[in-house]
């Protein structure tokens, strides 16, 4: 399959001469699924510390493994142990609290909340949106509150509707906006409130990270155990739903009911939107602070970053860049990466003959700063309504896929996916581990910092996944590379990859990228 995806694409793009320096050949081995960190053979509810060994980052520095010769054993395979970490993380997360002591079959399926649901909201521990709606919840509903900051712009204070980077948003074919949440863990809140133990100099408060900036501080959350069932670093959570139908089959997703709740100045008419409806999870952001670890001291502090997408989310564009063969990619700093004509729907693409995907939708003098309709279809107005068989979709910025994913981690997919049969997790695919990293060969123009180079997914990242620098309307398609740019409120002192600290002023400004 590898042999045969490099001859497409060479065929497809013309691969240059520095790019078949990194020409590569099938390779027999198949990287082994690790589904607990305390070694057992099923998945367990442990949330990992660590990655556990990984021999090769005691030889070398970034993109070996992953570019070129694919590995031929665990003792060169440096992704693996990343990649089962992001797994265990993902499972051991979306647990029923309170069954961690359960096989899987109970403890993925029993009713009631996941572990994940128990992490506080940004807005719990920075405070809550200017405006928001009030709305009756008598069957207590988790709530997803779409805030504002009383001029018709959404806050970062709460969920919002608004991509990071782009600030745009993304249209599902049921013509919805697609929401996201933010959760962070315990040990990460310790750190904000007093880093270091000292209550003065709190990240929490403008005044807090003054006193902590004219103290000589710089920002380094609390790092995790080198044991893999050790202590947990700092953990941050950003979550991507979308508002199912009833064309939708809700078992095939990790799904909630919940309380939609949105400011009344996001609205049409000007009146609040207190809904019940199901969402569906389609992409989940799993960051995690790794522990500088003399055995792997080529990780770089960066923090560890996972993320994973629903299987129904996009169709992948037909000349979708390869990671272990990124030189030579056409699509690089482009704003679509070519059509998928011939794809099935999904949930946020309509097959049609357009060659234009990826495109973020466009605010109109009638309907400025993407306001919400009253009811269903929320983003109505937004995206050409298309009838498909009995069903009307909703064609939005048609949403393709512009990375393959690494094929090892595609291996690695198919035993997790395997082993949770039965579950909807099983329906959910890794897109990629990315970590911190001083790449032994400069790849132009890729980021340096991280492997792999670039990692996006394609809901909460739908716009920007091939962008190699930032630009004025959006970040690097690389979480290291963007989150590298995160700062204190003083827009000068770096805040160890988290934008969190940011959100202390009582009118948190978006992240804007310069030219």
């Amino acid at each position: 399959m590898r042999a045969l995806t490099m001859l497409c694409l060479a065929g497809a793009v013309g691969l240059t001469s520095a790019a078949a320096q990194y020409a590569y050949s099938q390779s027999p081995y198949v990287p082994a699924a690790q589904f607990c960190a305390n070694g057992s053979s099923a998945p367990c509810a442990i949330i990992p510390a660590y990655i556990g060994p990984d021999p090769t980052l005691g030889q070398h520095v970034g993109y070996r493994g992953i570019i070129g010769q694919l590995p031929t054993s665990s003792a060169d395979d440096s992704q693996t142990p990343f990649d089962n970490m992001s797994w265990q993380s993902f499972v051991g997360l979306n647990w029923i609290a309170g069954t961690e002591s359960a096989p899987a079959a109970t403890g993925l399926a029993a009713a009631g909340s996941r572990v994940w649901q128990g992490w506080a909201k940004v807005n719990q521990v920075f405070g809550n949106s200017p405006v928001q709606a009030s709305c009756a919840n008598p069957s207590k509903l988790p709530v997803i509150s779409i805030g504002s900051d009383g001029k018709g712009n959404p806050s970062q204070k709460n969920d919002d509707y608004y991509q990071a980077s782009t600030d745009v948003p993304l249209i599902d074919v049921n013509g919805n906006w697609t929401l996201y949440e933010r959760r962070l863990n315990v040990t990460e809140i310790a750190y904000l409130a007093a880093p270091d133990g000292n209550l003065l100099n709190t990240l929490l408060t403008v005044a807090g990270q003054t006193n902590f900036v004219a103290a000589g501080n710089s920002v380094a959350f609390t790092a995790s155990s080198t044991d893999p069932q050790g202590a947990r670093g700092s953990m941050e959570l950003k979550i991507a739903w979308r508002v199912l139908g009833p064309n939708d089959n809700a078992s095939r997703y990790i799904a909630q009911n919940v309380l939609l709740a949105v400011a009344p100045d996001l609205v049409s008419n000007t009146q609040p939107i207190c809904a019940n409806v199901t969402v569906g999870m389609v992409g989940m952001h799993i960051i995690q602070r790794n522990p500088d670890y003399a055995t792997n001291k080529n990780l770089l502090p960066e923090w560890i970053w996972s993320t994973f997408e629903h299987v129904d989310n996009a169709p992948l564009a037909p000349a979708a860049c390869d990671p272990a063969a990124p030189v030579g990619c056409v699509n690089l700093n482009r704003p679509s990466c070519g059509a998928a004509p011939s794809a099935a729907a999904a949930s946020y693409f309509v097959p049609s003959s357009s060659t234009t995907t990826n495109v973020p939708p466009t605010a109109s003098s009638t309907l400025p700063n993407f306001v919400w309709s009253p009811v269903q279809p929320f983003a109505k107005g937004y995206a050409q309504p298309v009838s498909v068989g009995t069903r009307t979709l909703y064609s939005g910025p048609q949403v393709v896929r512009c990375w393959q994913i690494y094929s090892l981690t595609v291996a690695l997919n198919q035993q997790w996916q395997k082993a949770l049969a039965g579950s909807p997790l099983a329906n959910y695919q890794l897109v990629g581990t990315q970590w911190g990293a001083g790449l032994e060969t400069r790849l132009a123009p890729y980021p340096a910092d991280a492997v792999p180079g670039l990692l996006s997914n394609a809901t909460l990242e739908t716009y920007i996944q091939n962008n190699t620098q930032p630009t004025a309307s959006g970040g690097v398609g690389s979480c290291i590379g963007c989150h590298r740019a995160a700062t204190l409120v003083d827009n000068k002192t770096p805040s160890d990859f988290s934008f969190l600290p940011s959100l202390a002023t009582p009118m948190p400004t978006r992240f804007q990228f310069a030219q």
